[in-house]
């Protein structure tokens, strides 16, 4: 009697565990229309490699790629000329393409989680950068270009202390 009691119990607990829901991000579309006009598009938590062609609509103003397998951004980013944030946060970037200062519009770069990102490419020619966050990089002080930067508001990055 008892040995059925535990295993109906060991049972009834390895099926509650494996048939929980799997959690999921989802985005609700709210009331507000683009009319074809700047977008957003969130490609996080994709397992992403490489990005997908949709990826570079020029009507792109904030692309988010956070949480993905990316290793590196591919040369098309040049084309994203609307590009107003960029956020590739918790990828495996290893740095950043220099034709990142294409854009032109960016005020906003979100790089941390990426480990192996020890530089950056000169950002002095993005006039509009305001925020920058290299925390958990391999980017441990403020970059020379990044002094040059006059309307930047905040660099944010991970100090070594000895």
């Amino acid at each position: 009697m008892r040995a059925s009691f535990y295993c109906f119990f060991f049972l009834f607990i390895s099926l509650t565990a494996t048939a929980q829901e799997q959690k999921q991000a989802k985005v609700f579309a709210g009331n507000g229309m683009m009319n074809g006009g700047p977008k957003i598009l969130d490609l996080s938590y994709q397992n992403l490699s490489k990005l997908p062609a949709n990826a570079f609509d020029q009507n792109i103003y904030m692309l988010i790629l956070d949480n993905n397998n990316l290793t590196e951004l591919p040369n098309n980013i040049a084309n994203l000329s609307n590009l107003r944030a960029l956020s590739v946060r918790n990828n495996n970037l290893q740095d950043l393409n220099q034709l990142i200062i294409m854009c032109k519009k960016l005020e906003e770069l979100y790089l941390s989680g990426n480990p192996n990102l020890s530089e950056l490419p000169s950002l002095s020619e993005l006039k509009n950068l305001k925020i920058i966050d290299v925390t958990d990089t391999g980017i441990h002080n403020v970059p020379v270009s990044i002094w040059m930067l006059g309307n930047l508001y905040y660099f944010k990055y991970t100090e070594i202390k000895k």
